[in-house]
């Protein structure tokens, strides 16, 4: 394979099997994960977790274009990334130059349900917004179901009067259990982020490793998106997973089964651009850029596109984020 290296170090692959639309998108596509880092834009959060390396709206749409079976960038969804914190001037900014250029496109923002106004909620629809994000990262690491719960029932109060709005989480897949009924209960949708936290084999304890879909919070994440309360997201299976040889093949189980429970529900999100994990940062590396992964994006969407069949692979690119995102 030949791989395309941008200037922000994310591998593209040019050709695979010899086949010219194995692993390239139709028109029409959303890509509901993807990042814009620019701090000629706006700067980085003061105490942030971390240095990303420039990542700027050109070359975002550059990698779309690259995955695309006929160069046309996809739809796309901005997430707001957390060395931002929650000044989203950055992605709204993105967003308009969007707009300027044609293209429709969507935002997850980030927010202090304490402090933001009314005003400022409605604006940033405006702009494209449609929906907050909740990151509490897919480990267990912190995490309090009481307090998590009382946050997700605040944030939903807050944007339940905005048309489309819904609340996007990146959790540990174990929450689930407990969320299950609160979720039930809350007045917008939500988005599990990266596979809703699952971890393929690679990832998992010894007595989970033959059988994933047994790992907790599975069945009660599987059971909200049959209620069409969970979109769940088909993303960064780089960090539910160590398999990278096989472009996180041990994967397949879970997302087969989320394709042959809930097939409406799902989406995919490139993820662009291929973050760390966190497990080499400290406090003396904060302010040293961190270079992205190195990942074969267009290897994954052919397995993905192998896994699933035509009529879930369209439905998951087109038709259920664009009912979704409207």
């Amino acid at each position: 394979m030949n791989p395309v290296t941008p200037s922000c170090g994310i591998m593209v692959t040019t050709d695979i099997e010899d086949s010219p639309d194995v692993g390239l998108l139709p028109r029409g596509t959303f890509d509901t994960h993807v990042h814009v880092f620019d701090p000629r834009l706006g700067p980085y959060a003061a105490r942030r977790a971390y240095t990303p390396g420039d990542a700027p709206l050109s070359e975002l749409l550059s990698f779309s274009r690259s995955l695309s079976a006929d160069n046309e960038s996809s739809t796309l969804v901005l997430v707001q990334p957390s060395p931002y914190k929650t000044d989203c001037t950055v992605m709204l900014k993105s967003l308009g130059d969007l707009a300027k250029q044609g293209k429709m496109a969507r935002g997850i923002a980030v927010i202090d349900v304490n402090t933001v106004t009314d005003q400022m909620l409605e604006e940033m629809h405006g702009l494209g917004v449609r929906g907050i994000r909740l990151n509490f990262q897919a480990d267990d690491k912190g995490i309090h179901i009481p307090s998590l719960i009382a946050i997700l029932n605040e944030s939903a109060r807050r944007i339940q009067h905005l048309p489309g709005w819904k609340i996007q989480m990146f959790v540990p897949g174990w929450t689930w259990d407990a969320l299950h009924e609160p979720i039930l209960a809350l007045p917008v949708p939500v988005i599990a982020d990266h596979l809703g936290g699952m971890s393929a084999s690679s990832k998992l304890p010894e007595a989970l490793k033959s059988t994933p879909l047994e790992q907790p919070g599975l069945k009660s994440l599987v059971s909200l998106a049959q209620s069409s309360r969970v979109v769940i997201k088909v993303s960064g299976l780089y960090r539910m997973s160590n398999d990278n040889s096989t472009n996180f093949a041990d994967t397949r189980p879970i997302i087969e089964h989320f394709a042959h429970e809930a097939p409406n529900q799902l989406i995919w999100g490139s993820d662009w651009p291929h973050t760390g994990d966190g497990h080499n940062r400290t406090a003396s590396t904060v302010l040293v850029k961190e270079p992205f992964r190195l990942i074969d994006d267009r290897g994954i969407l052919a397995n993905l596109q192998d896994w699933v069949d035509d009529e879930v692979w369209d439905k998951m690119l087109r038709q259920n984020p664009k009912r979704l995102f409207h």
